[in-house]
């Protein structure tokens, strides 16, 4: 006989695990499947051990900027780069296990094994002892996303990695090059440069990071090039072949062939919603755009299954599959929630780091709306100047009509962890004088929130 829940969920990244507590703190009874680990890509090919790799590399490249205030190291800076992995290794360990802890201290059940859908109620899990199935009245649908494998001629070569893969090189490459400019790209870039790598960066579109802001990418690739990457924007990768013991990326540039050598070859071309081998069709699911199709409640439209996360597309984040976990449980249990993106933060963690939330100048005269914005560089903060870390700016974005700030876009030093305040500001529809209005410390970083809002205003302070 099936074991019956109230809920159970199929996945858990940060979507899935989310939603079976917040099902379990609800009073639901709950299970939740998985067929690999605990924490999705984020907690373990993505976010986590990507950003432990990101904190050695900043430790590495503070170390050497030592001199600049004033304090010596006797001989020559260096790492260990088998120890870098390991304690990225033991970080991802150790959050895997929490997360399962959360779970059973929960009271929910887990099912490690593959699931896959067999009706609108019933889930069946490959068990070790064999097949079980697991009914329930609502699920909720976490699976994530995969790796998205361009088609690339000559692609399927040795020294040819995916983001997964090269979290297990055993070495430092001497050079890398690297095809996409998103996120994953250029987050490695400037991992590997800082370790010594000698780093090309291919991107097809105009500019690279080429779904935020062009003055933001312009910034960073001015920063990167600086530090001697190498960046082709505007290029259209034709193959990868080997030669004299390396990997050749040709491509196109301005109706030109050219191209490039290095010792290993990252394709970062993004990543897709994963909807295929878990029996979705054997339900009337709709999937437009290899997405799952929900409404704004997040209601898939059969039975009482819901999707959260990569699984439905849009923005592939961490956090916002935990906000869409949060929505997709509280009308499981009778709420009518609906997801709001409005405000839904975008870091990168390169150096100087990138941190952006809600519309750009353009996506607001697109949909109508006049805007005022201004921006205030870092360089004139006196705790930028303070740190070393003086690259960067930040732009405030409001409506004309009524200055409530509608997009903010910051790259420099600690943006990731500041964008907060401007991800508040958009969600409770602040305006650029209440931020006007707010005491800053002093000196801090966040200052230059205050000084970018009495910009916008023309304000002289």
């Amino acid at each position: 006989m099936a074991n019956k829940y109230d809920l159970v969920v199929l996945g858990s990244g940060p979507g899935g695990y989310i939603a079976a507590l917040k099902g379990a703190a609800q009073g639901m009874k709950v299970a939740i499947v998985e067929k690999q680990y605990f924490g999705g890509t984020c907690l373990n090919v993505g976010c986590i051990p990507t950003k432990a790799l990101i904190a050695s590399a900043e430790q590495y490249t503070s170390f050497k900027k030592n001199r600049d205030f004033g304090i010596s190291t006797e001989g020559n800076i260096s790492y260990d780069f088998e120890k870098i992995m390991a304690r990225k290794t033991r970080i991802v360990k150790q959050l895997n296990s929490s997360v399962e802890m959360l779970m059973k201290k929960g009271d929910i059940d887990i099912y490690f094994g593959k699931g896959t859908l067999k009706n609108e109620n019933t889930i069946s899990v490959e068990l070790d002892s064999g097949n079980e199935d697991v009914t329930s009245e609502a699920i909720i649908l976490a699976t994530g996303s995969v790796i998205s494998d361009p088609p690339i001629k000559g692609a399927d070569g040795i020294n040819i990695l995916n983001s997964d893969q090269l979290l297990s090189i055993d070495h430092v490459p001497s050079s890398l090059t690297i095809i996409g400019a998103g996120a994953i790209g250029t987050e490695f870039a400037y991992v590997f440069n800082s370790l010594g790598t000698k780093v090309n960066i291919i991107e097809w579109m105009p500019h690279i990071l080429p779904l935020e802001d062009k003055e933001i990418a312009d910034t960073l690739t001015a920063s990167y090039k600086k530090n001697g990457i190498k960046i082709f924007t505007g290029a259209a990768v034709n193959e990868i072949l080997d030669e004299n013991n390396e990997k050749v990326v040709r491509y196109t540039h301005d109706g030109e062939e050219k191209s490039v050598s290095s010792e290993i070859v990252l394709i970062a071309t993004g990543r897709k919603p994963l909807i295929e081998g878990v029996g979705f069709e054997n339900i009337p699911l709709t999937i437009e755009k290899r997405a799952v199709k929900v409404d704004e409640y997040l209601y898939t439209g059969v039975g009482k299954i819901y999707a959260i996360g990569d699984c439905i597309g849009g923005l592939m984040l961490a956090h916002k599959a935990s906000a869409d976990a949060e929505v997709a449980v509280n009308n499981i249990s009778g709420k009518k929630m609906k997801v709001d993106y409005r405000a839904i933060p975008r870091v990168v963690y390169c150096h100087p780091e990138v941190a952006t939330v809600g519309m750009t100048k353009e996506q607001a005269e697109e949909n109508g709306i006049e805007v005022i914005s201004a921006s205030y560089p870092f360089m004139a903060m006196p705790r930028a100047l303070i740190m070393g870390d003086r690259e960067g700016f930040l732009k405030i974005i409001a409506r004309k009509s009524d200055s409530v700030i509608i997009g903010a876009f910051a790259i420099g030093p600690h943006t990731t962890e500041m964008i907060t305040e401007m991800t508040l500001a958009i969600q409770k529809e602040l305006t650029v004088g209440d931020i006007c209005e707010t005491v800053h410390p002093h000196p801090s970083l966040a200052e230059i929130f205050h000084e970018a809002a009495n910009a916008v205003t023309n304000s002289p302070f």
